[in-house]
């Protein structure tokens, strides 16, 4: 064996000189290099078509655009280029049924569009009427009632294995991938050796459709935007990414400056001295605001923008602002173009004052967001039991006294940018806060402390009492900003810090059997309750009695507050006509 060269897919290209098992000269065969061996003269062993030579003969192959060119001459490498030409040629040469792994054709099969949907309506009606195990028969009864006779506008018999479950993009069309003019490259965008509507994905068109059904604009308008995205050639990613979404950052940016470690970005703040008091009424030393600095305000910031989030009083909806509105003052303004100033993170993670209760829109608290790092998360139910020993038997009754909910919760906040340092560490220490007590004026009373969490969908906005919290500030891995240049605003701290933490968890909804213990909802009313609908996984949950009577009696409040309505505005008709020597009639 003088000469292998590795091919794609974990194969093998051997040029074998005659020699044992392989008996024609200068022949080039297919070797399987997981182990499947070489038991038969002159084959290409493959676990697909073990019978077939890669190329039988020394005398042809074929170039890029499938005609036979002169084998005299060529070398391994040489045949190893060629080996994707099967577009062009797909009887030529290789295994026949090569297509089948490479050749894709993406979430639909090639083929007319109304002949791809009855195919794939014919499947689903099998998998739904079926099970698992005779679906597998039918699928690849479907697919070949509904084969198509060209692949690519080339006749092809082998149309009836496009049923095939499992495919990718060719490989012959990555460079279409490496040259496309995008910051991010989506290998699922580009499929068949043609874009066409044909094999264009529409990732996100059925949850569009959903969203509309349940009257939910937000939903609908960013699906929507997705199934755009994903039809145009570069795919979805390209605008749905982890940096432009999730705020994840642009660290390894080539072009950004690298030469001052020291540098700030235009999310920096200054300090600014005022003695007055604040828009609460409270007396005021000062503020941060944003920074001045012209060189800072012109630089990118290329970190966590999760991280950067700081400590602050605001509206809920503003929970992932992070960075300060583009035009300070102009509220009408700044609402227009909230979405240059708000990020989001890959599940909601955030803990804030009690005010911010779901429904409430326009009530201001204080928000501490974190990068949704969990490394653990434990929801424990605890039912009390009372033992009660009756007469007469040695096991004893019990009788259920009581019920606590308590959640613990670890993650790992990781400073990944200087300017992320002073955000994490006021945050921080705005959650610790939340520990000790809050002291009036003039008085030796305590106010107990209590907060709202949101973690993704399971509780949001759930008010939770802290029963305990640590700090892991340094551990095997951790490094410190040790600030050797005594920058007067970096302050000694680590960059890594580990948070364990213990909550009681109340519910703004009674706990009982059948109730909802969770919210899994996107939609409240003004007290708080989910609204039910598509969008509430719990819309049959909490129909007890218990809540059967709240809900009657918000019904005979919002009665009785219409009737006096009523009877205030029928007054005050009375005395406008009286007014106007004017008799109103009963």
């Amino acid at each position: 064996m003088p000469y292998s060269y590795n091919a794609p897919y974990g194969f093998t290209l051997f040029s074998l000189g005659g020699t044992e098992n392989y008996a024609t000269p200068n022949t080039v065969y297919l070797q399987d290099s997981i182990g499947l061996g070489s038991t038969t003269s002159g084959t290409a062993l493959h676990p697909i078509q073990t019978e077939k030579p890669i190329i039988v003969g020394n005398n042809t192959a074929y170039d890029e655009n499938g005609n036979p060119t002169p084998w005299t001459g060529k070398n391994i490498k040489t045949v190893y280029a060629y080996f994707d030409n099967d577009s062009a040629n797909p009887t030529g040469y290789t295994y026949p049924n090569r297509i089948d792994i490479i050749g894709n054709i993406g979430n639909v099969s090639p083929g007319a569009i109304f002949q791809n949907v009855l195919r794939n309506a014919a499947i689903g009606g099998a998998s739904f009427l079926g099970n698992p195990i005779t679906q597998q028969f039918a699928q690849p009864a479907i697919s070949t009632a509904f084969k198509t006779t060209k692949l690519d506008g080339i006749d092809d018999a082998r149309s009836e294995n496009m049923g095939q479950p499992y495919s990718m993009m060719p490989f012959t069309r990555i460079p279409d991938i490496a040259n496309y003019p995008s910051k991010y490259k989506d290998f699922r965008s580009f499929k068949g050796y043609t874009f066409s509507v044909d094999n264009m994905r529409l990732d996100g068109a059925s949850a569009a459709s959903r969203g509309v059904a349940n009257l939910d604009a937000k939903g609908s308008i960013i699906s929507t935007a997705y199934a755009a995205a994903s039809a145009i050639p570069g795919g979805a990613y390209q605008v749905f990414n982890i940096e432009s979404i999730y705020g994840w950052g642009n660290h390894g940016e080539p072009n950004a400056l690298h030469r001052d470690f020291t540098a700030r970005s235009h999310v920096a703040t200054r300090w600014k001295a005022e003695i007055g008091t604040d828009a609460n009424g409270k007396p005021s030393k000062g503020k941060w605001l944003p920074t001045k600095n012209p060189l800072e305000m012109l630089a990118e910031f290329r970190g966590d923008k999760i991280n950067v989030i700081d400590y602050s009083q605001r509206i809920l909806s503003q929970a992932y602002r992070w960075k300060a509105p583009l035009f300070p003052g102009a509220e009408k303004w700044n609402k227009f173009v909230a979405a240059t100033d708000l990020t989001k993170d890959f599940i909601k993670f955030y803990f804030t004052g009690p005010k911010l209760q779901n429904g409430m829109s326009e009530e201001i608290d204080d928000i501490i967001v974190f990068r949704a790092t969990i490394d653990s998360f434990n929801d424990t139910h605890s039912p009390s039991w009372s033992a009660v020993n009756m007469i007469g038997r040695a096991d004893p009754n019990y009788t259920y006294t009581g019920y606590s909910r308590e959640v613990n919760i670890s993650f790992t906040v990781l400073a990944t940018n200087r300017d992320e340092m002073k955000p994490i560490y006021r945050k921080l220490n705005a959650l610790a806060s939340y520990t000790a007590p809050e002291y009036g004026i003039g008085t030796i009373a305590m106010k107990s402390p209590w907060m709202r969490m949101t973690i993704g969908d399971l509780l949001v906005q759930q008010p939770v009492l802290i029963n305990s919290l640590a700090y892991t500030f340094t551990d095997g891995d951790t490094t410190w900003e040790i600030n050797i240049e005594d920058d007067p605003t970096m302050m000694q701290a680590p960059h890594k810090i580990t948070v364990s933490l213990g909550l009681n968890v109340i519910t703004d909804y009674l706990p009982e059997k059948n109730g909802k213990m969770y919210t899994l909802a996107k939609q409240f009313n003004s007290n708080a309750v989910p609204k039910e609908g598509g969008d509430n996984w719990l819309s049959d949950f909490g129909t007890t009695a218990m809540q059967d009577e709240l809900l009657r009696q918000q019904a005979l409040d919002q009665q009785d507050k219409k009737t006096v309505l009523e009877q205030r505005d029928a007054l005050n008709r009375t005395k406008a006509a009286a007014n106007a020597g004017l008799t109103v009639p009963e």
